[in-house]
């Protein structure tokens, strides 16, 4: 035993000493983890007693994600089970709110209960649950168990203006100090929420940043049926809340801040009123936990994306600027970086993938980012990355060969787009021909290897080698490119030639 580890030496019959030692559990569970093995990876490091609770869970929590992309949405539950009381249950909640996943959350909901770490939004939400699949008398006990919590006669008077005129109901709300409006909030947020967004949505806001005011949120409720008067619909709720929010931003601190996490779930239904929500919360530096800054960056995208499918170029512009920022925020490691990189590549936001590449050091996914771009700026990063490693260089060259040898397959095809392309691949030959230069000044790769992957036949080091990356697609560029390299290592070799002609005569 060496290091806790259990180790071997091996004297083979032909003289050689061969020691084994055995990998430690982190190092066996992260290639079980590559293998998508997660049952074999949580059972590995259950058997290891050194191995910490908040790891294990992190396990459980990615078989989640991996079952739920693979489709396998009652599995992944399962696993998410294991998860209560270390994963934020809003990142769970929001994944199944669709009809068909319904009873799934009803049993997350249910499981949150019977550990008594539901929340009142949680149980307004298993009450809806119940509401939808028809279970009256289970969303009755909810219901009744929920409103014990509150103050008798505030209660009634709540409920009871929730059926008939949720306008009432709000203003009652607003008419109560900031702790009782809280309660009253996680409470029946969610209902009003669906009633009122708008109006329900400044009320959260006001109490996370502090500026709520009874009086003033009470006359601003009252006046929200004039504004269905005069035709504001729900479609219309959330760029009337920007301008309510913005409006908001100077407004003095009149009351203890309510972290957000209390409402979030009341607006799951509503992920516009959400994203304006958590981004009022974040500018005016109200605590947003891990989950919710996710969430936040996910929202963002998903408008980003919309944006770009419609092809409204301004908010696609402010939503990636939202997004940059988000990335590249100092605090960005709360979010988490491997979290937040399945975020962007779920969204297929490029600029946010090279962001986190660079951070994480991920350099052959960064040359691959760079060469889907092959815009001049992403060859010249490509370059750049080449003069500090150049172990680089192959990879490079490869990819800048297959590039030149795209651009160059218009030919025959007399139009714009031709001439364009052609002028792109004399740009990615001049590439090739700076690439070779700096081949020849470190002197790193063997001629016979630049020239194979010069001819299409892939960047191994050995020709029997398999390539993963190029597989020896038969890109090829013209012997032309080559000539100053070539050039240069035949009078390389003319001078050695000589200097040992001249050593063997002395």
């Amino acid at each position: 035993m060496r290091g806790g580890r259990s180790s071997a030496v091996v004297f083979t019959s032909g003289g050689t000493i061969v020691t084994l030692t055995e990998k430690v559990t982190s190092d066996k569970v992260n290639l079980l983890v590559q293998k998508n093995l997660y049952s074999a990876a949580i059972s590995m490091a259950f058997a290891d007693p050194a191995y910490k609770p908040s790891d294990i869970t992190a396990l459980y929590r990615r078989h989640a994600e991996h079952l739920y992309r693979k489709g396998d949405f009652s599995g992944s539950m399962d696993q998410f089970i294991y998860t209560i009381g270390s994963l934020e249950p809003s990142h769970v909640i929001f994944r199944y709110l669709d009809a068909p996943k319904i009873p799934l959350l009803a049993k997350y909901l249910e499981e949150l209960r019977s550990r008594d770490l539901a929340t009142p939004v949680h149980n307004e939400l298993l009450r809806t649950c119940y509401l939808k699949l028809n279970d009256t008398g289970a969303a009755e006990k909810i219901a009744a168990a929920a409103s014990a919590s509150m103050d008798a006669s505030s209660c009634a008077s709540i409920v009871s203006s929730l059926a008939q005129n949720p306008t009432e109901a709000l203003a009652t709300i607003c008419s109560f100090e900031a702790p009782q409006a809280a309660e009253s909030l996680v409470v029946h947020g969610a209902t009003l929420a669906r009633a009122l967004p708008r109006e329900t949505a400044g009320v959260v806001v006001s109490l996370c940043d502090g500026s709520y005011s009874p009086s003033a949120l009470a006359d601003a409720a009252a006046g929200s049926s004039s504004a269905s008067r005069r035709g504001v619909g729900v479609g219309d709720t959330p760029a009337i809340l920007e301008d309510s929010i913005q409006s908001a931003e100077n407004r003095p601190q009149l009351c203890d801040r309510y972290p957000v996490h209390l409402f979030s779930s009341a607006f799951l239904e509503n992920p516009k009123l959400l994203r304006l929500i958590l981004a009022h919360c974040k500018k005016q530096k109200c605590f947003l936990s891990p989950s919710l800054q996710r969430t936040l960056l996910e929202l963002t995208l998903e408008e980003w994306n919309n944006a770009k499918r419609t092809g409204d170029a301004e908010v696609e512009k402010i939503r990636q600027n939202e997004a940059i920022a988000t990335l590249t925020d100092p605090n960005v490691d709360e979010i988490g970086d491997y979290e937040a990189l399945v975020i962007v590549q779920s969204a297929g936001f490029t600029e946010g993938e090279v962001l986190l590449y660079e951070k994480l050091q991920m350099t052959p996914l960064l040359l691959e980012q760079y060469a889907k771009d092959g815009g001049d700026r992403a060859r010249r990063q490509m370059l750049a990355m080449c003069r500090s490693d150049p172990e680089l260089l192959a990879d490079v060259l490869g990819y800048f060969v297959v590039m030149a040898a795209q651009k160059s397959g218009l030919e025959g095809h007399v139009d714009n787009e031709s001439i364009t392309s052609d002028n792109e691949a004399e740009e990615i030959l001049e590439d090739i021909r700076e690439t070779l230069l700096m081949a020849r000044d470190q002197g790193v790769l063997p001629p016979a290897r630049i020239a194979r992957i010069l001819a299409g036949e892939g960047v191994g080091q050995f020709s029997s080698d398999q390539p993963t990356r190029f597989n020896g697609s038969g890109h090829s560029v013209p012997l032309s490119v080559a000539l100053d390299y070539v050039g240069d290592i035949l009078d390389e070799s003319s001078k050695d030639i000589s200097r040992l002609r001249v050593s063997k005569q002395y």
